[in-house]
């Protein structure tokens, strides 16, 4: 009897003991939810070590801690639920609130570190109830703090998406899409205007007072090859009802004209503007685009610094560091057998290529074992460090059959010869009298097929004739990258640029052969009696770029352009601008039975004009 009545007493303590556990928790509950966090804390402090009741204690009383602003206290308890019960059913909604404290107090490496527990749903609720609502200068500093996160990034650039269109960060939205591939429009607060027709300002170094002065026109024939070439390609607009009205105004390089023709409102009424090109006359008109919110196009440079500041000024060339990011992208798909490499650079602008093209291709896991800046003067030494042989004997070392099989290895050169002392220099002879032959391989200074190819960013004749000369001589592979520039080179001939398969960074090209070409040169030769040269044909495609851009999106072609999708050429290969300010369409070429064709064709894939489908 005594055993039993003992347990009875026990089981009835625990079973009181229980329900009071159960009172007070319910009613620090209750207190909770009439928002008196205060009483509910200090309640939920006393059960935090209940039997029954305290993983839901300790849980609701960080939660009373956070509601009362206390959230360095509130995170400290739930890290302490997290180890004294691991095995808790509810841990998902302790690492939530971790991760929302970490958030709240701007600890945001910690916050993103433990949101990678949580379900997808849940962490994106939480990244979007904090991110969403940061300012522009709060997500500067973040991404400031934390600049390889992705998250961030993209928050950073939708808030300076969100700006006005003249006050955006360009140079900022296009660091964030390279470095986390995001898809950007950035001409969306940009209005649609559409016009019956559309005035073209063409602010051009005509120089042109009257044929009394025939050199003049001469040595600018450039500007007037390629006006000539606009005004074909408005004509046949034309005859597509789609009406661009050229304004031609003369700049004569100086900054004092182009300053008449801002002062004298000659340039009010432009709905685009084409030009300039010379420092002065483009820093007033970049300030007149970006105050009159007009759209200004350089139709020949290559300087992605002057279309830096003004939201509106776009380049219809690609900017040198596109032509070396994109010549490296073509680089890194073609030459994965061997992934080292020498960079050779000559002036400040070549610079800019071969610098975009080093931090392009080394996050292709290639390594750059030169990158030099070259002159004339360096091109023997150059042509020597490549060539340069030296001779191993092999007979002292192998059997004649290995060294027959070492022969037929390709690359490697075995030659014999006749054994000669080292100081008389007379043939050795054997006991019987005959010449002693010895085997030796020669052996560059540069290993065959240590590097894979060279990036020779250079116009210069010299330096162009020596780089391919030292790659005949080799016995390997190297691939070697140059400019276009070198095929009109004297010194240099089409079968060997071919032989060597020799690529070239083409921003130029055109195909003489495409049916749209010869269309466009009979209409040269029907009018002027010559065939369109490249001049003619950068205004052509400029104009006709334009007129079927505004023709759709208005005075604002970039409206179109910042989407992103390609826009195929007309004569050229064509346009993609995206959230750049520079074409991104860059051809690289390679001679194929002698004629040039485009190797880079990846970047044609996207909407297509009404003209291709001809």
């Amino acid at each position: 009897m005594r055993p039993a009545l003992f347990i009875l007493l026990i089981l009835s303590f625990f079973i009181s003991s229980a329900q009071s556990s159960q009172a007070e928790y319910l009613e620090a509950k209750r207190q909770f939810s009439l928002g008196n966090y205060t009483v509910a804390k200090q309640s939920f402090q006393m059960l935090s070590d209940d039997q029954l009741f305290g993983e839901y204690a300790s849980f609701y009383y960080a939660l009373s801690a956070l509601k009362l602003g206390q959230a360095k206290e509130a995170e400290e308890m739930w890290k302490q639920v997290r180890i004294k019960y691991p095995e808790w059913d509810k841990m998902q909604e302790v690492n939530f609130w971790i991760t929302y404290v970490a958030f709240q107090q701007n600890k945001l490496w910690q916050a993103f570190r433990e949101a990678e527990s949580l379900p997808e749903d849940w962490k994106m609720y939480l990244i979007d109830s904090f991110l969403g609502k940061m300012s522009l200068s709060g997500l500067d500093s973040a991404y400031a703090l934390n600049p390889d996160n992705k998250y961030i990034g993209t928050y950073y650039a939708e808030a300076i998406k969100a700006q006005p269109y003249e006050e955006r960060d360009q140079l900022m939205l296009r660091e964030l899409s390279e470095k986390f591939d995001l898809t950007l429009s950035v001409a969306e607060n940009l209005p649609l205007i559409k016009k019956d027709e559309y005035a073209v300002a063409v602010v051009l170094p005509f120089m042109f007072e009257s044929l009394a002065t025939p050199q003049t026109v001469i040595r600018n024939s450039i500007i007037f090859e390629l006006y000539q070439g606009m005004t074909v390609a408005q004509q046949e607009l034309a005859g597509k009802g789609i009406k661009l009205n050229l304004f031609p105004y003369d700049t004569k390089k100086k900054g004092s004209m182009t300053s008449d023709l801002v002062r004298t409102k000659k340039l009010d009424k432009a709905d685009i503007i084409i030009g300039p090109l010379y420092p002065d006359p483009a820093s007033i008109i970049n300030q007149f685009s970006k105050d009159k919110k007009v759209t200004m196009i350089n139709p020949l440079s290559s300087n992605g610094e002057i279309v830096d500041g003004n939201p509106y000024s776009y380049l219809f060339k690609p900017a040198y560091s596109t032509q070396g990011r994109e010549a490296a992208k073509f680089a890194a798909k073609k030459f994965t057998d061997n992934k080292k490499l020498f960079i050779f650079y000559e002036t400040d602008r070549d610079s800019i290529m071969a610098n975009a093209y080093r931090e392009t291709i080394e996050q292709d896991s290639f390594f750059v074992i030169r990158f030099e800046r070259l002159s004339n003067e360096d091109a023997q030494q150059i042509q020597k460090d490549f060539t340069e042989q030296y001779e191993v004997r092999l007979d002292t070392m192998y059997s004649q059959f290995e060294m027959d099989s070492i022969a037929e290895i390709p690359g490697r050169i075995v030659r014999t010869r006749s054994l000669r002392n080292e100081k008389t220099g007379r043939i050795v002879r054997d006991p019987e009298g005959n010449e002693v032959i010895e085997t030796y391989e020669v052996k560059f200074t540069v290993q065959p097929d240590s590097i894979g190819h060279i990036f020779a960013a250079t116009s210069s004749n010299l330096l162009a004739n020596n780089f391919i000369s030292m790659v005949e001589v080799r016995s390997d592979s190297i691939g070697v990258i140059g400019y276009e520039d070198w095929l009109d080179f004297s010194l240099v001939s089409y079968p060997q640029l071919e032989r060597l398969q020799v690529d070239f960074v083409s921003p130029s090209f055109y195909d003489q052969e495409d049916y749209t070409y010869e269309k466009l040169s009979k209409k040269f030769i029907s009018q002027y009696g010559m065939e369109p040269g490249e001049y003619n044909l950068y205004g052509y495609e400029l104009i006709m770029q334009l007129g079927h851009a505004m023709k759709e999106y208005g005075k604002y072609p970039q409206l179109g352009w910042s989407d992103g999708d390609f826009y195929p050429g007309y004569v050229m290969e064509g346009l993609r601008y995206g959230i750049y300010k520079d074409n991104q369409v860059v051809p690289i070429t390679t001679l194929r039975n002698l004629e040039l064709r485009n190797q880079n064709t990846e970047q044609q894939v996207g909407r297509r004009n009404e003209d291709s489908n001809e």
